[in-house]
C-alpha cells in the first residue's frame, strides 16, 4: 500500500501550506466573485424576469422545490449550458436572467461563477439557499 503525504498543516497554526484547497475555500472564493441576493429579494427579481435554477441533485429537487424552478444539477451544469454541445434549451440564451440556489448556497455559488465564465450576463446566487428560503417562511413544493 502506498501512502501519499502532503505538506498541508491546518491554516490556523500558520505552518507550511500546500496549494490544497478545502470546499470552504472554493465556496468563499466563488462568493467573492458573484452577486448574491437575499431570499426576500427573489419575488421582485422574478417579476423582473429572473428564472430560478436549482443546482441540487434530482433526489433533493424531487423532495422539496421552489415553485417554477428548473433543476440542472451542479454536476452536469457545464454540458447543459454548453453552446457547442447544445445542452439544455433553457440554458442557451446568455442574456437570460438566472437566480441560482442549492441547499445552503455553496454549490450554487460555484455554479454561478461557472455560468459567468460561460458568458451568462445576469446570474445571481440566492444567499443561504433552500435553508434560508424555508427559514424565511417562503413557499415550497414538498413531495411526501
Amino acid at each position: 500500500m502506498i501512502i501519499f503525504k502532503t505538506n498541508r498543516i491546518d491554516k490556523p497554526k500558520g505552518n507550511i501550506m500546500s496549494s490544497v484547497k478545502t470546499l470552504k475555500d472554493f465556496v468563499m472564493e466563488a462568493k467573492s466573485q458573484i452577486e448574491e441576493v437575499a431570499v426576500t429579494e427573489v419575488e421582485t427579481l422574478m417579476a423582473e424576469g429572473y428564472q430560478v435554477l436549482d443546482v441540487r441533485e434530482p433526489g433533493e429537487f424531487a423532495a422539496v422545490a421552489i415553485a417554477g424552478a428548473i433543476n440542472v444539477p451542479r454536476g452536469v451544469l457545464e454540458p447543459a449550458a454548453d453552446l457547442v454541445m447544445k445542452g439544455r434549451e433553457e440554458l442557451q440564451d446568455r442574456d437570460k436572467k438566472w437566480l441560482l440556489f442549492c441547499a445552503s448556497s455553496g454549490r450554487s455559488a460555484m455554479a454561478t461563477v461557472v455560468l459567468k465564465q460561460m458568458g451568462f450576463q445576469n446570474v445571481k446566487n440566492i444567499n443561504g439557499g433552500l435553508e434560508a428560503w424555508e427559514e424565511a417562511g417562503m413557499p415550497v413544493i414538498k413531495n411526501t
